[in-house]
């Protein structure tokens, strides 16, 4: 495999690079298979590889055919994510193949391969989350390709059983959500089928629909703040989003009720996933997770739903604890919840002015000093991205900012007589030094880049056009880079 490997330093550009990460990867599978019989544990880690290796090739053949419509931006983006991808590659296989220095004999070869069990974890591990890396700028790519991508999906070949979880055909169904809006209000009657729970410390509902117990999220909102064009249209773009890879909710359509001058969002759990609480609750529950990973985890899965919104051309405007939902599995454990975002009281989009002068002390926490005037502003992304660094803060800290007294939200109290310019500069501060101690100098620094992303003087975002190409639309590599890519290395 050596030979293999030695390509790759003589060939130039992304597709060469996808050439010569496919030949590892189907290398790796097959290496992986040779041993599949080894044991029990042997013969999982072998199919979370085939899994995510299956997926990650579909991508990089789509990625190959669209090399020539990436811009600068996006070329330097793939190219250094295909080199870390080789690198990991090459290295699982030498660990792999160590065995064929011993002979021929399949029982020596199974003995040294179970002694790489605990560093064949790491690397499955290591693979994993480089896709989790990858496949956000993916879609990216995706959506800004020419229409002849959406063919280029439709040929893909099936690589695994379930034909809803192929990348592409998720790329294709993310491409088609930006069409025309389908038919998405549902009829009032709907609501009469469903046995409904509140959620402590969040505006949304839990729902089970009393047919069949299938479970659902309402999320309400005012048909004064939210237009019902930009309700459709977000309704419509998340019709087939996967939670799982968006970390939105599946929209079956919205309830009007115009007699309420409300809105309501009819939307679908994933299968399995019946178990449902805020953040809010969570940090107020008492409950310290066991280790500094599922805080991490939480932190980089609601990074990628804050990305993915606004890669649906939509701003939240109202990213707090509350909103954030945490999905627990009936047959997991906590390490492995999903984060989803709700709560779109004040979403649209970014041309949407924003009338901020009914907004609580609670929520004008997770505010930037600039929407602190009261009145209509225009909203840009580094908005949400300030509410999204206030949020990793209270993850980070493992530390509410706010309390409820009898129901009621109370902002704590080193944080309650503060103007909003000193709450932003404590919010600073105790991302400098509280957060560090806890999370280490990666995580602190992307919180703080977070909080200071309207600054003069912060070069990581800066300029608001900076966030457009040369039609004004949003695109995301940016953020992939300065957020997402650096969320992805950190390590406990």
């Amino acid at each position: 495999m050596a030979e293999v490997a030695g390509l790759a330093l003589g060939i130039a550009g992304i597709a060469g690079t996808i050439d010569v990460c496919i030949k590892c990867g189907k290398y790796l599978v097959q290496a992986c298979k040779d041993y599949d019989q080894t044991d029990v544990i042997v013969n999982e880690l072998c199919v979370r590889i085939e899994i995510c290796w299956s997926r990650i090739a579909s991508q990089l053949e789509v990625v190959k055919e669209l090399e020539h419509n990436l811009n600068d931006d996006d070329q330097k983006l793939q190219t250094r994510v295909l080199h870390i991808l080789r690198s990991k590659l090459e290295a699982a296989i030498a660990a792999i193949s160590k065995p064929d220095k011993y002979g021929p004999s399949k029982r020596v070869k199974a003995l040294h391969f179970l002694s790489l069990r605990e560093p064949l974890e790491s690397t499955v591990a290591d693979l994993e989350s480089w896709q989790q890396r990858f496949e956000p700028s993916w879609f990216q790519v995706i959506k800004t390709a020419p229409p002849a991508v959406d063919q280029l999906l439709q040929n893909c070949p099936k690589v695994g059983g379930r034909h809803r979880e192929e990348p592409a055909y998720e790329g294709l169904k993310f491409r088609q959500a930006f069409g025309e809006s389908r038919s998405d209000l549902l009829a009032e009657k709907v609501l009469a089928t469903l046995e409904t729970a509140s959620i402590l410390h969040s505006n949304a509902v839990f729902a089970t629909r009393k047919e069949d117990g299938k479970p659902f999220i309402l999320d309400s909102v005012s048909s004064t703040s939210v237009t019902l064009r930009d309700a459709r249209q977000l309704a419509s773009r998340l019709r087939d989003s996967n939670p799982i890879t968006f970390g939105t909710l599946k929209c079956r359509g919205i309830v009007r009720l115009p007699k309420k001058e409300s809105l309501i969002f009819v939307f679908r759990l994933p299968d399995g996933y019946n178990k449902v609480q805020s953040c809010r609750q969570l940090l107020l529950s008492g409950f310290m997770p066991h280790s500094l990973t599922m805080r991490l985890k939480i932190a980089r899965q609601l990074v990628t739903a804050v990305y993915y919104i606004h890669l649906y051309e939509f701003v939240h405007k109202g990213i707090t604890p509350e909103t954030i939902l945490l999905l627990g599995n009936s047959e997991k454990m906590n390490d492995d919840l999903l984060v989803c975002l709700v709560g779109f009281q004040l979403f649209g989009h970014v041309e949407t002015p924003t009338n901020t002068s009914k907004t609580n002390r609670k929520d004008s926490l997770y505010q930037h000093p600039s929407r602190a005037s009261g009145s209509e502003a225009k909203f840009v992304m580094q908005h949400d991205i300030y509410s999204l660094g206030v949020c990793l803060l209270e993850i980070g800290l493992w530390q509410s900012a706010v309390q409820y007294v009898s129901g009621n939200p109370q902002v704590s109290s080193n944080l309650q007589d503060l103007d909003p310019e000193a709450t932003k500069e404590r919010l600073v501060s105790l991302s400098r030094s509280e957060l560090r101690v806890t999370m280490g100098d990666i995580y602190s620094k992307v919180v703080e880049t977070c909080l200071t992303c309207l600054d003069e003087d912060n070069m990581e975002f800066g300029d608001p056009r900076d966030f457009e190409d040369d039609c004004g639309v949003e695109v995301g590599s940016r953020y992939v880079k300065k957020i997402m890519e650096v969320m992805s290395v950190i390590n406990y």
